[in-house]
């Protein structure tokens, strides 16, 4: 914690003071499109420089959650960001550290769970300990007339701990790097960037002492299907021969292009992603796919006020084998021999999130949707096949006012959901007599969850105290209807934060 202090303080200091303008941030970061796109040369397009730091802390707690969240938690962290632009070159970056603590959990004992097409669960609450590392920089340089180069690279490590049996550690790395180029001239910009990116996130489990009882673990290959067992099982691949641990990990190539004339603008971005379970000989999945993002976004300025126009789009699709693995002992040394894969599982998510924003100088106001589909098939036994589309909606409204030097902000969201499954048989006279098996209780639980009607309700008061210094302290409720199976209807999340904008 002291060495995340120690980093804030430097950046603050070489980021320098300067004059605080009502434009915030956030809103600084908004106001360019490229800001948020996939290549950092376009940050030249603005002027505005902006920074912040924060230092913030946080509790929640509520029934209505997810299998794998916490009964409750609290968080305490620090975060500072800037962009500054220059006579020829421009810089943005952040850094941010995390420190969460929470009670009662169990489920995906990933750090981002559903992030991989595959999982592994275990099923004694207890506590998790979570440190979170972000760090991301880049600059957008003047090459030439008309002509910018512009490098951006993220970086992010977590470390979590369970501290009851069947505890674990888990250590997740998330890189990438994205260089890029712009042509510009008048209204017209048109830029394009390469994209590598590399997650990787390793689960080592152990049982201290004995137990009366062993510890079972269930690894989901797919719409919760998959093996349920004693965690050294071969099955949930925990505790593995000449494997620490069960790493995971996910390669991705891609390259964006973008275009912006006048107050339009456009980028597609496409990837081809391959990642693997296990590590040398010993692969038990491979999971190859293909992700393609649009971001479209429209600024209308007028006198006394900006209009932002936003629509994003994403898909990500996936398919999982599973190798066919044989160990064979000669003379003391095991040889690893692979007899081909079976395709288990397909997966395909699509997201659409329109959103339209007003900006005014002393309010704000905006009006947001996003749904997401995901459809999934599961075929992990010859000739059963199950499917699933699940479809989640979410529409939220909001705004903000300001006066003097205060800062009222408030939102309204309302979501649902709906799921659709079916069965089917390749054949009816060949393959296994007897049919996957299936957590259902646990699945049963997160169809609730995703599907249930809700809604939540946020507000911020946001006080402006000296020079750019400033307290904020938010908080939000959610309440779920017509709930059966989770342990209550709401959730509750509070945060007090000090900060400084400059």
């Amino acid at each position: 914690m002291n060495r995340c202090m120690y980093i804030l303080l430097t950046l603050l200091a070489l980021c320098g003071q300067t004059t605080l303008s009502a434009r915030t941030y956030e809103q600084v970061l908004r106001r360019n499109f490229w800001n948020e796109s996939q290549n950092v040369a376009g940050i030249r397009q603005d002027s505005l420089s902006r920074s912040y730091a924060e230092l913030s802390g946080g509790y929640e707690a509520g029934g209505f959650r997810d299998s794998w969240q916490a009964e409750n938690a609290w968080n305490a962290g620090a975060v500072t960001a800037s962009i500054r632009h220059l006579e020829r070159i421009s810089f943005k970056g952040a850094f941010s550290f995390r420190q969460w603590e929470g009670y009662g959990m169990c489920g995906s004992m990933f750090i981002d769970p559903g992030y991989y097409p595959v999982d592994v669960l275990e099923f004694t609450p207890g506590r998790k300990t979570l440190q979170t590392y972000a760090l991301d920089g880049g600059f957008s340089y003047d090459v030439a007339p008309g002509w910018r180069a512009g490098v951006m690279a993220d970086f992010m490590s977590a470390n979590m701990a369970k501290r009851k049996d069947l505890r674990h550690d888990n250590w997740k790395l998330d890189f990438r790097i994205a260089p890029g180029f712009m042509f510009h001239r008048g209204d017209l910009a048109l830029g394009a960037s390469y994209i590598f990116g590399k997650t990787a996130e390793t689960i080592n489990a152990e049982q201290v002492g004995t137990a009366e009882s062993s510890y079972y673990a269930f690894f989901d290959k797919g719409l919760m299907y998959g093996v349920y067992q004693v965690w050294t099982g071969s099955g949930v691949h925990l505790d593995e021969d000449g494997v620490k641990g069960l790493p995971v990990k996910e390669f991705s190539n891609g390259f964006a292009l973008q275009a912006q004339y006048k107050g339009a603008f456009a980028e597609i971005e496409y990837a081809r992603t391959g990642g693997s379970v296990g590590e040398k000989e010993y692969i038990w999945f491979r999971f190859p796919g293909d992700r393609v993002d649009v971001r479209l976004g429209y600024k209308a300025a007028g006198r006394t006020a900006e209009h932002y126009a936003r629509l994003d789009f994403g898909w990500n699709s996936q398919t999982v084998f599973e190798n066919v693995l044989e160990k064979d002992m000669e003379n003391g040394v095991t040889t690893v021999i692979g007899h081909g894969s079976n395709m288990i599982q397909r997966r395909e998510i699509l997201n659409l999130r329109p959103k339209y924003e007003y900006v005014a100088s002393d309010w704000e106001a905006f009006v947001e949707a996003g749904i997401c589909w995901r459809n999934g098939a599961a075929s992990q036994m010859y000739p059963y096949i199950y499917t699933r589309s699940l479809v989640t909606s979410t529409v939220k409204a909001g705004g903000l006012v300001k006066f003097g030097g205060v800062e009222l902000a408030a939102d309204l969201a309302y979501g649902w959901g709906n799921v659709t499954e079916g069965e089917y048989m390749a054949a009816t006279d060949a393959g296994a007599q007897v049919s996957p098996y299936r957590l259902q209780e646990w699945y049963d639980l997160q169809m609730e969850y995703d599907t249930a009607r809700r809604i939540g309700a946020g507000l911020s008061v946001k006080y402006d105290f000296w020079k750019g210094m400033y307290v904020k302290a938010s908080g939000r409720w959610l309440h779920g209807f017509d709930l059966q199976k989770l342990a209550g209807a709401d959730r509750m999340e509070a945060k007090l934060a000090i900060g400084y904008q400059f």
